[in-house]
């Protein structure tokens, strides 16, 4: 068996094996090795066939380099070979999911279908860079991402999408001096560009965060909208308020169950006329689905397949009280303490459970023995 003084010789004082420390430097070997396979194998192959697509994933480099918040700042300077044998640095980071740049032709082509005037395109326009800057300081939407093409694309034309003249079959009206309340609207959607373009109607947004509406507010102003105003508080107490039957249309987009979201909103519509707007992505409850007026796909609203993956359903007032019925939800009285409960009155000697008894004097102790006497020491 090998001294402790022998190890002195390669610099170490504990007793490490020396096959365990040949095993590490292999290793370490082998994965430079392979990075640098990998590396030059990507610097050599066509560019062409990575436009569009995302940087591959190494297996042998450590996760902290195949990370996508590193990968943005590494993709960007990989050398690709053309075909002339030139080296040049591309970038193949891919937009984002439903993103459009506002200024684009595009974009000014798709409101223009819309009946949108240039003037309210401006407006939303500024919207975007209103909410990219407002984000840095509020979490208004998701910051993954958040550009003005973001905001654009997932925002506000899902917004505008209800101006589509397709969903006048179902007597959807924003028009005409309406009253329309946006519940849930967070960052100002999808009220705020349906303001801008229905300026002689009443916009009411409501949301739980009192912060998201103070930004909401300066955005308004910012934008020289006079008919937006905000309510600070739970959809649920609106009802026993002056806003009882007020409203026109009810608006909401991807805020909770749709069966709870009726049996929150059911008593802000108009019984005649009043219409809820839903936006919504995926399937619904069947108790929802077997009352929908209408049910149409954003895309065909802006009629452009690759907008959005949301559709937009329509229910009549008489139908989300109907949806509010079976949901199964309850009012929540909010602010007052529950009663304690009365005293249950028990039959005969019954105890409850874990209940102290009451010491009996008369029963002897049970010591163990008979005839004890204490000790007198005088």
């Amino acid at each position: 068996m090998k001294k402790k003084h022998e190890y002195k010789q390669f610099g170490l004082q504990n007793r490490i094996p020396v096959k365990m420390i040949a095993g590490v430097l292999i290793l370490i070997l082998h994965v430079h090795v392979s990075s640098a396979a990998f590396t030059k194998t990507l610097a050599t192959t066509p560019h062409t066939s990575f436009i569009g697509t995302t940087r591959p994933i190494n297996p042998l480099i450590p996760s902290f380099f195949n990370d996508r918040k590193n990968q943005k700042q590494v993709i960007n300077a990989i050398p690709y070979r053309s075909s002339s044998d030139e080296d040049y640095y591309l970038d193949i980071t891919t937009p984002p999911l439903f993103s459009l740049d506002p200024v684009t032709s595009e974009a000014q082509h798709i409101t223009s279908q819309l009946g949108i005037t240039p003037d309210q395109h401006e407006l939303l326009v500024q919207l975007s860079s209103l909410v990219v800057s407002w984000n840095k300081k509020i979490n208004l939407v998701s910051r993954k991402d958040c550009t003005e093409s973001v905001v654009f694309g997932r925002h506000i034309l899902p917004s505008i999408a209800l101006h589509s003249s397709l969903l006048s079959s179902s007597q959807v009206s924003f028009g005409n001096g309406k009253n329309i309340v946006d519940v849930g609207t967070g960052g100002g959607f999808p009220g705020l560009p349906l303001a801008v373009l229905y300026p002689e109607s009443k916009f009411l947004l409501v949301d739980a965060v009192k912060k998201k509406l103070t930004v909401v507010e300066d955005m308004a102003r910012e934008l020289g909208l006079e008919n937006v105003s905000v309510y600070h508080g739970r959809v649920e107490e609106m009802a026993k308020q002056e806003h009882w039957g007020k409203y026109d249309v009810c608006l909401g987009r991807s805020v909770t169950s749709l069966p709870k979201f009726c049996f929150w909103v059911q008593h802000l519509l108009k019984e005649q006329g009043g219409r809820l707007v839903y936006i919504i992505g995926g399937e619904v409850e069947d108790i929802v689905e077997e009352r929908v007026t209408m049910s149409v796909p954003l895309n065909e609203l802006l009629r452009d397949e690759s907008i959005s993956d949301k559709r937009a359903l329509i229910l009549e007032a008489v139908n989300v009280t109907a949806v509010a019925k079976e949901s199964g939800e309850k009012p929540v009285k909010r602010g007052t303490p529950r009663k304690k409960p009365k005293n249950i009155i028990r039959k005969g000697n019954q105890r409850a459970k874990g209940e102290w008894a009451k010491k009996d004097n008369s029963v002897p102790k049970q010591r163990g023995y008979e005839n004890f006497k204490r000790y007198d020491a005088s």
